[in-house]
């Protein structure tokens, strides 16, 4: 039973709460009529993708060549001083800019205040013309005196304009940040099949419904996630420095006989192909097959191409679907488990294959018993790789396996039997093998420690 004073107290906190809601709510419509308009308009009423054509020129510095861009079936190219690539992603940033660039505010433009803003002489200048025809221009001078703001022309009027200065930072970057710096031009998940030759030898493989499999050296499974890490190295990777524009002297880079060649095959059939060749300091040597220009790659895309074949396959021990599986025979170091489905959570252990007395009795009594899951055994196996991998094991690695320590045979759903194998502990590690294959895996012992369970520890 609430007192009454308690009562009063709780009513007069909700009216306070009730009341400053209220008056913080009021508070905020008053300022949000009383807020400013935006006084900004933009520089140039377009859009990014309208714009066809840039050329960015440095009129105060008359060393520095202009640079000029156009689209080219949908893509961006440098045209001049030199027929490249552009880099993307620093091309749209400028052409978003131009877009989205609004005037803070203006200033006249007499003679006096042009070269005090820095636009008698600009810094920058670019010219852009639109699909339609239309041609533009801004240019550049110097930043405002707070900093987050530039002076600017925009097509030729007569008043200077107060831009942001990010316009001006987007802008203004030398050529080599403005031109394609991609190693290699593919797209990680369109690759279907690649091919790479290294120190470690030769291997390929080919992507099967979304799963990896190695077709040369050997037939075998790939680690899906180092595949799609190694592919995403190459595709994501940049040029550290341009070595030289033509593909003359290639033997004095060592890419007439490269140390590696990555080759990547899209659904299309379309090829990509990367030589690395001498290295140089820190870096290496390396060219796109399909592009004269040499350059510099740096030690983590070369560490990535470097890799060998034990690197980039599968090292799981076993393959499975826990939810598949109906019934479990395991023989351990505490004897033999024998252990049927339920349902979809629980499991029922046959108590004339255990070794538990105590849980024999309970069983005899029908005393309910506690549920029971599996999880203790189909983790371990699951999350198992092989720190080494025997394709073909030699009869000392073979006879590991003579006496097993460990034991399991799972049926699933359809009948289908999968046995796993583990040897006792040999110097920290066991060796272990599956139905699936002949491979043995080296793993350590940690393993048969983790497995090492009685049926008590499968109760919930």
């Amino acid at each position: 039973m609430i007192k009454k004073s308690t009562l009063i107290v709780l009513l007069l906190a909700v009216i306070a709460g009730a009341a400053a809601y209220y008056f913080d709510w009021k508070r905020g419509q008053k300022e949000a009529e009383n807020a400013p308009a935006d006084s900004t308009k933009p520089a140039f009423s377009l859009k990014a993708d309208d714009i066809s054509a840039l050329t960015i020129s440095y009129p105060a510095d008359p060393k520095s060549q202009s640079i000029h861009f156009e689209k080219q079936n949908g893509v961006w190219q440098i045209t001049a001083p030199m027929q490249t690539g552009a880099d993307d992603p620093s091309l749209q940033g400028i052409l978003q800019q131009l877009a989205s660039g609004r005037v803070a505010q203006t200033e006249p433009g007499t003679p006096d205040r042009l070269k005090v803003f820095g636009l008698d002489i600009p810094a920058l200048t670019l010219d852009f013309q639109m699909q339609n025809g239309a041609k533009h221009t801004l240019r550049l001078g110097k930043k405002d005196f707070t900093g987050v703001s530039v002076y600017a022309i925009v097509d030729n009027a007569k008043d200077v304009a107060l831009l942001p200065e990010s316009l001006l930072i987007s802008a203004d970057k030398p050529l080599q940040d403005l031109r394609d710096r991609s190693v290699l031009h593919m797209v990680t998940d369109d690759v279907k099949s690649f091919g790479l030759k290294n120190s470690s030898g030769e291997f390929a493989a080919a992507k099967d419904h979304d799963v990896w499999k190695f077709t040369k050296p050997a037939d075998a499974s790939a680690d899906g996630d180092a595949i799609n890490a190694l592919l995403s190295a190459v595709a994501n990777a940049k040029t550290s420095a341009i070595v030289s524009e033509t593909a003359d002297s290639l033997a004095k880079y060592g890419l007439a006989t490269p140390t590696i060649s990555f080759s990547a095959a899209d659904a299309k059939g379309g090829i990509a192909t990367l030589l690395v060749g001498k290295k140089e300091g820190d870096e290496y040597i390396a060219r796109d097959a399909a592009r004269p220009t040499i350059f510099r790659i740096n030690q983590d895309l070369y560490k990535k191409l470097a890799e060998n074949f034990s690197d980039l396959r599968d090292k799981k021990l076993a393959h499975f679907d826990p939810a598949t599986i109906t019934r479990a025979e395991i023989h351990n170091a505490n004897g033999t488990i024998l252990a049927t489905r339920k349902n979809e959570t629980e499991w029922a252990l046959d108590p004339s294959a255990q070794k538990d007395e105590k849980q024999n009795e309970k069983q005899k009594d029908n005393q309910p018993t506690k549920p029971v899951s599996l999880d203790k055994l189909f983790t371990p196996l699951q999350q198992a790789a092989a720190d080494e991998i025997f394709d073909h094991p030699t009869p000392a690695i073979l006879a590991k396996l003579a006496k097993p320590a460990f034991q399991a045979i799972l049926t699933d759903k359809n009948g289908k039997i999968l046995k796993i194998e583990i040897s006792q502990e040999s110097g920290g590690f066991v060796y272990a093998r599956t139905s699936q294959s002949p491979t043995m895996y080296k793993l350590k012992s940690q393993i048969l420690t983790d497995l090492s369970f009685k049926p008590s520890d499968l109760t919930l």
